[in-house]
């Protein structure tokens, strides 16, 4: 069986965890600072003639990577795992920070109308920019083209990561496998690609990247990434219902069971909360993307499922109704028929509830949910042949595909079904695309 199959069958999730370790940072003595410690006996450095002649080989070969870089990224088709990435994807990690950094800089003294680094000449030279590029300022062809450069990078894992060792903690990336966790490399190009969407100064472009690529996360269930993505996406667009809502499906999912219930090896610790903790974050996030967008169904579903899980079901069924009442997917009108149904149990409902799992036994013939569900349903009422009835479906069922004939077993990526013609259009808007 291929490992990707058994990914998909365990339902594994990325996450972020620092691991306190055994070395520790050197001792020093006892009532004095790291900057103390550093400073005593120890004269004022003065410049020399070769520290300058140091500090200008040092420039040179920066601006060397920097054009290299850019050559490469000018090359990259995007999409493709071509040697332009391949390239780029090599590079140490440390390299490809300080080119980042000084274009991002560069971009920012543009936008601030502040005296650039470079003279015009050499922004020419080194970025082949045209006549009307140097007149305006303008680095967003560069920056579009670096932004799809590292996204494809990450996309298409080229990227050979490595492991930060610090000298008192390791934070790195996981994933989870039946409540146990395999440390995966951590990996960069996320972060350079966010670095240089935010220096871009159409907003429209940056927030479909953001919007884009946190979907692509979701669905491959990259959540410690995702949760990165979000952060610095909310800072810039507070506003947008897809990213709050997006917000507040990352939370959902960490307070499910395969999140909560792990084994974390010793001093380690998850970026994420307790179930609680973590119900409430995604209640605030997708209560915040219905005051944008009262309308957005969806978001009004996740809602409700979540404030069943903390226990008012009241709350929960009125969303939950108003949400079945606004949508017409199959697939989530199903996730809604299970959910009302459910707590439309608890509220002693019982009539409306089985209802309600019938319309979703009727959705989808070939699930199990629904037939489980209305076999619980019967049996906490005291009815135990129809209880005994209802499971007795589920082993007449003709399954063909037992992960996608119950849409149950995808609902923590069903919100990004889209993620594929969100990355198209994202690719679309940065140029990379035709239209």
């Amino acid at each position: 069986m291929k490992f990707s199959r058994i990914i998909e069958m365990l339902s594994l999730t990325a996450l972020a965890f620092a691991v306190i370790t055994a070395d520790s940072a050197p001792a020093r003595p006892a009532g004095v600072s790291d900057t103390q410690n550093q400073s005593q006996s120890r004269p004022e450095p003065t410049a020399t003639a070769e520290q300058a002649a140091d500090k200008k080989d040092s420039t040179t070969v920066r601006l060397q990577k920097v054009k290299e870089w850019r050559i490469a990224a000018g090359l990259h088709k995007p999409g493709e795992p071509d040697s332009a990435a391949v390239t780029i994807a090599g590079w140490p990690s440390k390299d490809l920070q300080s080119v980042i950094d000084f274009v991002a800089k560069l971009a920012s003294q543009f936008a601030r109308s502040a005296k650039p680094t470079l003279s015009r000449v050499q922004m020419k030279r080194l970025f082949e920019l045209s006549d009307q590029e140097v007149q305006r300022k303008d680095l967003n062809r560069i920056l579009r083209q670096g932004v799809l450069l590292h996204t494809d990078i990450a996309l298409l894992e080229l990227e050979k990561g490595a492991y930060e060792h610090r000298s008192v903690w390791i934070e790195g990336r996981g994933i989870f496998a039946d409540g146990q966790i395999f440390l995966m490399p951590q990996k960069y190009h996320w972060q350079f690609a966010r670095q240089l969407i935010d220096s871009i100064p159409e907003d429209q472009i940056a927030k479909g990247w953001y919007i884009a690529t946190t979907a692509h996360m979701h669905s491959h269930r990259l959540l410690s990434y995702s949760a990165q993505n979000l952060r610095s996406a909310l800072e810039k667009f507070p506003s947008s219902d897809r990213l709050l809502f997006y917000a507040g499906t990352l939370h959902e999912i960490w307070a499910s069971p395969p999140n909560q219930n792990i084994l974390l090896p010793p001093s380690g610790k998850v970026t994420f909360g307790s179930r609680e903790s973590e119900l409430k974050l995604a209640r605030q996030f997708l209560q915040k993307a219905l005051a944008v967008n009262p309308d957005f169904a969806e978001a009004r579903l996740h809602l409700g499922r979540v404030q069943g899980l903390l226990g008012d079901h009241a709350q929960a069924a009125a969303e939950l109704e108003g949400a079945a009442a606004s949508i017409n997917d199959p697939q989530l009108s199903y996730y809604s028929s299970l959910y009302l149904g459910w707590e439309l149990a608890q509220l002693s409902r019982l009539n409306e509830a089985r209802d309600q799992y019938e319309r979703a036994a009727t959705l989808y013939p070939g699930a199990q949910s629904a037939h489980l569900a209305l076999s619980q349903l019967a049996h906490s009422s005291g009815d135990a042949k129809a209880a005994f009835l209802a499971v007795q479906n589920v082993f007449a069922l003709h399954i063909r595909d037992p992960w996608n004939d119950d849409p149950w077993w995808a609902y923590d990526v069903s919100h990004v079904r889209d993620a594929a013609g969100l990355m198209v259009e994202m690719r679309r808007g940065l140029g990379g695309v035709p239209r």
